[in-house]
């Protein structure tokens, strides 16, 4: 019987709607369900809008219960994703905020009939009975030649087949998870012996380090002394661990020898470093901090620079013969980090991919055991993170080839670690569960907000109406408090960070840095959406906006590591002109009193609160901690409420200005007991509730089983 196909072609793209699949220059693309449906929706109708409506009549019953627009919002963001778009400047689709979604570019669609064939009866062969001619044998020199030509032509193909042929594209054969608890910290990456893997749990205020099986099973504490420890190292042997001691996630640490069996770690010497790795023979210790990366003797003598390299360097990683070393670097505070290579005698130094459009940002890179493959994770342009399988050469005849994606998964994998046994991959998946509560003073009630979704930065209005916050995907959203009348302000493409509403309700700040662009800048929106403004755009990064009480200026920090342009400024919207703070210089998170009278700021370091009095121009230091929150003002301008994430069960306090104590505002204890990772408060609101940040979920470890032809 006759069949129909429906195909749909653009660019170098193809729909099958039929079949039900994407296809790009003929190969096969992973997308599927409410994605390529939506995608058919876009293509029956190009040019013309297809609403938000018609999408949830046409995939979404009246019946069916699901949070359409968060389901919406995910499903076209893989699709731009299949096809490489953009959402700031579209090539495929534009959205059309609060309408719907249009198909920009032409498409040619094509119906058509297959019939199937029957095949014609068989009909015997017929032989003639002519005589065959027989030519004349060549002479004995000539068939000579011919064969030596043909076996030369014979070999050439061979290794041009050899050299030019597809090669079979590393795979995950199947992805298992290992733990549920989403309680690992990817601070702590996550390393192996072959039989146990290790890494960071984050309990409350501080971190357990943890180890399991490497096949799975019960997650266990790593006896150690060290209150806070993770491990950097393997030794080659598998006898000892190379360890990092730390009481905040900073970038210098202390390094430790301990036996992998447990026992008293040994510390080696003053090291400090961002990271360190046993060199392959097991005989020395590499090591990385912001002016080089260095190697030194397990007794800390003989050191040796290898690198002079300025910048953070992490992920030391020695390919198994000791002959070429891989690291990430930031090599400018306005870059993100890349993957470079050293050679053992410190003579070659070069970035991996340094044009390679697909993934310009990497991290996290590890050679296999046994050196065949390196792998790593790449971030493309539009925020996404894939693990990725560069092929090293093996033999004369290896051709370099680009790396390969190696995971096609929806999840999002972290610090890979090869396992010993060349058929695995170890990685953190994150599991990022949280939401914000209003915590009640009066009777210590916790009220959810947005429906209990997952966000971050959020802002309230003093209404106490709606709010405005970063969600899933990055983008910047409003809604009411509960969730409803969720909408997107500005898209992930602009990272947008920190937003700020007015306190008259007329303009959002947030931090914005699009793409490709080296710095961070002060951009506005409406509450209704529209277009973006930018305020305040400069040579060096600014930070943390937030409103004076009458919103006719705004204050924002520049870099407190930056020497050269650090400190706190005031922009006045009227003029539009900054200025500097007297006395500002390491201070960012700033605030003015609702009054309007003082301005409060935390330092750089996040370890001391600075309060401001505007009419004498004095800075006074009110408080001191380990890592302290962003401050915030009582209503009433009486009282400062802030919280130390280290201090034991973090609680929040209180800070009086006319007795100038300090006194206890809220225990999270109960929280931190029942289940939550951390408890982080962010504001006052101005019903005198405290909004918190309740962390639920962070990575869990999976387990990857690999095909590696």
């Amino acid at each position: 019987m006759p069949k129909s196909t429906l195909l749909f072609r653009f660019d170098p793209f193809e729909v099958d709607a039929t079949a039900g699949q994407l296809r790009k220059h003929g190969l096969k693309l992973r997308l599927s369900g409410q994605p390529l449906e939506i995608l058919i929706m876009l293509l029956e109708h190009p040019g013309a809008v297809v609403t938000r409506e018609e999408i949830r009549q046409r995939l979404w019953s009246s019946e069916t219960f699901v949070d359409f627009e968060n389901s919406l919002n995910k499903a076209i963001n893989k699709l731009r994703q299949a096809l490489s778009d953009s959402s700031d400047k579209p090539t495929y689709i534009e959205t059309l905020p609060r309408r719907g979604y249009r198909f920009l570019q032409p498409v040619q669609r094509i119906e058509s009939q297959t019939v199937s064939v029957q095949p014609e009866p068989f009909a015997p062969a017929t032989f003639s009975s002519a005589p065959i001619a027989t030519p004349n044998k060549p002479p004995k020199a000539r068939a000579l030649r011919l064969t030596l030509f043909v076996a030369a032509a014979l070999i050439f193909l061979g290794f041009s087949w050899l050299f030019f042929r597809p090669l079979p594209a590393p795979r995950i054969l199947k992805i298992t998870p290992l733990t549920t608890s989403g309680r690992a910290d990817m601070f702590g990456r996550l390393q192996t012996d072959g039989v146990r893997l290790f890494f960071l749990e984050r309990r409350g205020h501080r971190w357990q380090l943890s180890q399991m099986p490497a096949s799975g099973g019960a997650v266990e504490p790593f006896p150690t002394s060290l209150s806070n420890a993770k491990i950097l190292s393997v030794s080659p042997d598998a006898s000892e661990l190379l360890l990092a001691s730390f009481t905040e996630r900073g970038r210098l640490l202390a390094l430790w020898l301990m036996p992998s069996v447990g026992g008293t770690p040994r510390r080696l010497g003053d090291l400090m470093a961002t990271d360190a790795v046993f060199t392959p023979d097991g005989a020395r210790i590499t090591y990385a901090n912001d002016d080089g990366i260095f190697e030194v003797a397990r007794d800390t003598l003989n050191p040796r620079k290898l690198l002079g390299a300025k910048g953070p360097k992490q992920s030391l990683s020695w390919s198994p013969d000791g002959r070429e070393l891989r690291f990430e670097w930031i090599t400018a505070p306005q870059d993100g980090a890349t993957l470079w290579s050293v050679s053992s005698d410190s003579r070659k130094l070069h970035q991996l991919f340094p044009d390679w459009r697909e993934a310009p940002a990497q991290c996290c890179g590890r050679f296999s055991p046994d050196g065949r493959y390196f792998f790593f994770v790449g971030f493309s342009p539009d925020g996404s993170r894939a693990v990725y399988a560069l092929r090293e050469p093996r033999g004369f005849l290896f051709r370099r080839s680009l790396p390969q994606r190696l995971d096609t998964s929806p999840f999002f994998l972290d610090e890979p670690v090869p396992g010993l046994d060349g058929r695995h991959l170890y990685s953190l998946v994150i599991d990022a569960r949280s939401e914000y509560v209003r915590f009640d003073p009066s009777t210590h009630d916790l009220h959810p907000l947005l429906g209990g979704a997952s966000a971050s930065w959020l802002n309230i209005a003093p209404s106490l109406d709606r709010g405005v916050f970063r969600g899933e995907g990055s983008a910047l959203f409003i809604s009411k408090l509960n969730g409803s009348e969720r909408g997107e302000l500005v898209p992930a493409s602009l990272h947008p960070e920190i937003p700020a509403l007015s306190p008259d309700g007329k303009q959002i700040l947030f931090c914005a840095k699009p793409s490709g662009s080296p710095f961070f800048k002060i951009s506005a929106v409406s509450p209704d959406g529209g277009p973006v403004h930018d305020l305040v755009s400069e040579s060096f990064s600014v930070y943390a906006p937030s409103w004076s009480p009458d919103s006719g200026k705004f204050l924002y920090a520049a870099d407190p590591d930056d020497s050269t342009h650090t400190g706190v400024f005031v922009y006045d919207c009227n003029t539009k002109h900054s200025r500097k703070i007297p006395g500002s210089e390491g201070l960012w998170k700033s605030r003015y009193s609702p009054d309007g009278k003082f301005v409060v700021s935390v330092s750089g370091d996040n370890k001391s609160v600075h309060l401001f009095d505007v009419s004498s121009q004095k800075w006074t230091v009110i408080a001191q901690g380990k890592v302290l929150s962003p401050v915030a003002w009582s209503a009433d301008s009486k009282f400062l409420f802030f919280q130390d994430v280290l201090e034991d069960d973090e609680p929040v306090h209180r800070y009086d200005l006319q007795t100038r104590k300090t006194d206890l505002a809220m225990e999270c204890r109960p929280l931190l007991e029942g289940g939550v990772l951390r408890c982080g408060f962010e504001d006052v609101l101005p019903d005198g509730s405290l909004l918190l940040h309740l962390t639920r979920g962070d990575h869990n470890v999976y387990s990857l089983a690999l095909d590696l032809p």
